[in-house]
């Protein structure tokens, strides 16, 4: 159902241009009129010369100069307007797939966790494009059509006004055929609409775990998974052509011929009583085609606005999530620590707490270390302090101020992380290392030493220039996260967070982790969420967690003399604690 936000959204972008829209209207107007005038100009001929049998040449060539510039004149202003339609059209649809793009990147990332990337995609590009559509296709078509309308409607009714109310029934009828079209259509477009956003997130899906199809051999089952929704689709569609078919042209066409045959018994009746003019009845028929085709032309491109409806209805309802809260406190960090206080947070939606009266001490420049078995809170304690997720209750400060109420640059400019899987761009190693930023030669070479990058980067073909492919393959898993630490500390932050920074790597790796870690210990306040716990053997204090709770915290060594402990049991099942 089209509402008045959805036609804000569709429209308001076209009103960015209001000089060059109106450029474009004025082109419209006169190519309209150029395009009404060539009917009149040979019905003049055929009533006032060619019946009568007045062949003078001057007249005649005049009528011919007259028919021919106007021609031309019309065929310029539909060029002219159609590019000017175009360019605004182009120009709405960049400014409203920035607006998305924008907003989607500011979403909470429960959003995203919760929405699959295809889906997201679809909505950013396939969406926007339909708009597009709408902008180009449509509305240019409907406004071109419309104006050469009613400047037919008008001359009709200058010429003779019985036979112009004959043809004018044909625009009624085509409005109840419009009305019955979207009724109809609606449901079958957004069925469309859903099978195409399922197709994209379900390639994406298959795509990015194609390693893991191949090897458990579930090719074939995810081809069939895919093949259900494109022959989905298929009838979908299928559904949307035969409403389309029997709705749009072939109705308008009988519509038109039933009021041609009704056209020429008014005319005939005339003739009978007035002696009507033959040059009238072919401006008529002529004019006849040209209300049919107009209006054929509309219904038509009707499927496009219902399909923009349906994009600018999806559209909508992803603006309509809010983002993500952030704060307006610019003040800059001055002490890098936490205070968390009986902390507990809970995912959208979720029934049950993730974290649970969650209290913790980090000052500045300690090496905390977060342990316990998988599903424990670790990573989503992480991600608290590192402001990706908003807090549910308890308070969380940082610099001792609610980490809520900082300004997302503030935090930036201070923090860092490495992720478990971390994000590698398709470029070379340098603009990844880099990602957006400006830094010296000195500072990467600083930031590669202290990552223990630099035996990568030599044995490289091209160094710091070297492509690194689609997610960085040409790396390995463990070369990946030591690139990642790298890119984290040439940010020279204050505060680093890890997330099983060594969970995938090999040992060798993971020693260089490990002393990477060693010597940024009491310069930057390092939070590490570790599977391996020999990562946080040399840890300030390690934080052991259980189901959302903190069980126990205490130096290594000193977790260690505990037999009965969390910890000490943790230590002794674990396979990788000697490296």
């Amino acid at each position: 159902m089209i509402n008045r936000r959805l036609l804000a959204l569709m429209l308001q972008p076209l009103m960015r241009d209001r000089r060059r829209l109106l450029l474009a209207f004025i082109l419209l107007l006169t190519a309209t009129a150029m395009d009404v005038l060539g009917p009149w100009l040979i019905k003049h001929y055929i009533d006032t010369y060619l019946v009568p049998r007045d062949l003078r040449v001057e007249p005649l060539a005049l009528l011919l100069v007259l028919y021919v510039v106007s021609q031309g004149l019309a065929a310029l202003g539909r060029y002219l307007q159609t590019l000017y339609f175009a360019r605004i059209a182009l120009d709405a649809v960049h400014a409203l797939r920035r607006r998305v793009f924008r907003h989607v990147m500011h979403l909470p990332q429960h959003v995203h966790d919760a929405t699959p990337t295809g889906e997201m995609v679809a909505r950013v590009t396939n969406d926007t494009d339909d708009l597009r559509e709408l902008y180009v296709e449509f509305l240019a078509t409907v406004l071109q059509n419309l104006m050469l309308l009613i400047g037919i409607l008008i001359a009709m009714a200058l010429m003779d006004i019985k036979l112009m109310l004959i043809a004018a029934t044909l625009i009624p009828v085509a409005a109840v055929i419009i009305w019955g079209y979207q009724r109809v259509s609606g449901p079958a477009a957004m069925e469309v609409r859903r099978l195409r956003a399922g197709q994209n997130a379900r390639i994406n899906e298959a795509i990015g775990g194609m390693s893991v199809l191949q090897a458990f051999n579930q090719t074939e089952r995810f081809r069939m998974r895919y093949h259900d929704l494109n022959v989905a689709q298929y009838h979908a569609r299928l559904h949307t052509i035969r409403i389309s078919a029997l709705l749009l042209r072939s109705a308008l066409d009988l519509v038109g011929v039933i009021i041609l045959a009704a056209l020429l018994i008014g005319y005939g009746a005339d003739s009978l009583v007035d002696g009507a003019e033959i040059g009238v009845l072919y401006a008529f028929v002529t004019w006849l085609g040209r209300v049919s085709e107009p209006l054929i032309e509309i219904t038509q491109r009707f499927n496009i606005f219902q399909q923009a409806g349906v994009a600018g209805t999806r559209l909508l309802s992803l603006l309509d999530r809010p983002r993500a809260a952030s704060g307006n406190d610019h003040r800059a960090i001055e002490s890098a620590d936490y205070q968390l206080e009986s902390l507990t947070f809970r995912h959208h939606g979720a029934e049950r707490h993730t974290l649970e009266d969650i209290t913790l001490e980090i000052p500045e420049g300690r090496f905390i270390g977060l342990v316990g078995p998988t599903g424990s809170g670790k990573s989503t304690l992480l991600d608290l302090l590192g402001g990706l997720q908003p807090v549910t209750g308890g308070r969380l400060l940082l610099d001792g101020r609610p980490i809520e109420t900082l300004a997302p640059s503030v935090i930036n400019t201070v923090m860092a992380s490495v992720p478990q899987e971390p994000f590698i761009r398709s470029t070379t190693l340098r603009d990844n290392l880099l990602m957006g930023i400006e830094a010296d030669e000195s500072a990467m070479a600083r930031a590669i030493d202290e990552a223990q990058l630099r035996e990568l980067i030599d044995r490289l073909p091209d160094g710091l220039e070297t492509p690194l492919g689609e997610r960085g393959l040409t790396l390995s898993t463990g070369e990946r996260q030591l690139l990642a630490l790298a890119r984290a500390l040439l940010r020279q932050p204050r505060i680093l967070l890890l997330d099983e920074a060594t969970a995938s790597v090999d040992s060798l790796t993971e020693s260089r982790l490990n002393r990477a870690l060693a010597a940024l210990k009491g310069r930057v306040t390092m939070v590490v969420v570790a599977h391996r716990l020999s990562t946080v053997a040399g840890a300030d204090e390690v934080v052991v967690m259980q189901t959302g709770h903190i069980t126990e915290r205490g130096a290594p060594r000193q977790l260690l003399e505990n037999p009965g402990g969390d910890y000490y049991r943790l230590w002794h099942q674990s396979p990788a604690v000697n490296g």
